[in-house]
């Protein structure tokens, strides 16, 4: 009987991982073979369009956990800088955990809106004109150097990849690579980053992987000089670590820290004057990391698109107009108080943990949704939109953004 039993479980278990092993890497090579770009010399042919749609699959459907955490920590790490920090800390929207929850989410909307829409989309060309009001009253001002709108901006680019080459089941493709080096180019291109820090940034590159490299490598050297330990980078890891942790019970709060700081190098720890993890946290997490590797390559089917990561309402809210997130980390600001928003599984803990919920305490959070020109500090709601109407102009007649970049620096032959 028990020979049997084990004969019917390889019978059924043999074609599953086989189906496993044919179906498992079918995505990279779908791509691959969708686009065609096979080698270096091809790379520099392609478009902002391509880029996006490449950067999307690995973002919702190839790797959305470890991307979706990799832009939340390459963020956070843009804290080590005392000069981005000590600004930050200023403005006192930190002063609570609401407000401070509110900025989160805010940055949150608007960098998913931004990158997960098409280019071209009026979501996504809002998005940068609202992001740009922001950002310029600081820089006009003189508080936010060109040099730390680079650095943020590399640590968008480059932190996904790193994160996926050295936590998930497979590495990048040089296709990839070059897909999110396009993409990120060209949005600090419409955010008016200029690029004479880099070695080609008066010549130009041939494709996005040069620029990513030179990116990089500009970046390490930065980072080297300027992430050194400060008050206000001690005070923002700490406020953005408590929101992190804000929905979980407090006893266990200290556990998860400890486990959390793990994924924060040496230098950026020093930096924000946190504590080590323990040993055994380190030894832990490489542990699970490489469980999680060996289970997704060799047993897990790959996640169908159906099932794609969704960050926001694809349509506007029939009733307000606006949209929605699909989630929110601390406080629900613009969730739409749903069945499953307040009754699921993770609004049980929530409220287990006597957090809000959904639809809680009235208007407060916003449950009627956002909209991307009224995005920022309350004060700044009603305003900027003159401003944003220039940005809007200027990247909708922008045509040649959809289209290759790095033409110009291609070879007859290339």
């Amino acid at each position: 009987m028990a020979s049997s039993w084990r004969l019917w479980c390889l019978t059924l278990l043999l074609p599953y991982l086989i189906t496993v092993k044919l179906l498992r890497y079918n995505r990279r090579d779908c791509l691959q073979k969708q686009f065609g770009y096979h080698d270096r010399a091809s790379l520099g042919r392609m478009t902002l369009a391509e880029a996006h749609a490449i950067q999307t699959t690995l973002g919702e459907v190839e790797f959305p956990k470890i991307f979706s955490t990799s832009i939340f920590f390459a963020l956070f790490k843009t804290y080590g800088i005392p000069s981005i920090s000590s600004l930050l800390v200023s403005t006192g929207q930190l002063s609570s955990d609401a407000t401070a929850s509110k900025r989160a989410a805010d940055t949150g909307i608007i960098i998913t809106e931004v990158v997960l829409n098409k280019p071209s989309s009026p979501r996504a060309i809002n998005g940068i004109a609202r992001m740009n009001y922001l950002h310029d009253r600081y820089r006009k001002a003189g508080k936010i150097s060109d040099e730390d709108m680079l650095y943020t901006l590399a640590l968008f680019a480059l932190e996904p990849i790193r994160w996926t080459n050295r936590y998930e089941w497979r590495t990048l493709t040089d296709m990839e690579r070059c897909a999110m080096g396009m993409y990120w180019k060209d949005l600090g291109d419409a955010m008016e980053i200029p690029y004479t820090a880099l070695k080609s940034g008066k010549d130009g590159w041939r494709d996005g992987l040069q620029w990513l490299d030179e990116l990089e490598e500009w970046s390490d050297a930065y980072e080297e000089q300027y992430m050194v330990p400060a008050e206000a980078n001690n005070q923002l890891a700490n406020a953005t670590l408590n929101l992190a942790l804000f929905p979980l019970p407090r006893w266990i709060r200290g556990v998860i820290l400890s486990f959390a700081l793990v994924l924060l190098d040496k230098r950026l720890r020093f930096a924000m004057m946190l504590d080590d993890p323990p040993l055994i946290c380190e030894r832990i997490m490489h542990l699970v990391f490489n469980i999680r590797k060996y289970l997704l390559r060799h047993i897990a089917l790959p996640r169908p698109y159906g099932m794609r990561q969704r960050w926001f309402t694809e349509t506007p809210d029939p009733q307000t107009g606006l949209h929605h997130p699909m989630r929110y980390i601390a406080h629900p600001w613009y969730m739409k108080p749903s069945f499953k928003a307040r009754w699921g599984l993770g609004a049980w803990v929530r409220w287990l943990s006597r957090k809000p919920l959904p639809g809680d305490e009235g208007k407060k959070y916003h449950p009627e949704g956002y909209a991307i020109r009224e995005m920022g500090p309350e004060g700044l709601k009603d305003k900027g939109y003159e401003e944003m109407e220039k940005t809007i102009e200027r990247l909708s007649r922008t045509k040649d953004r959809l289209s290759c970049p790095f033409a110009a620096h291609q070879s007859p032959s290339g």
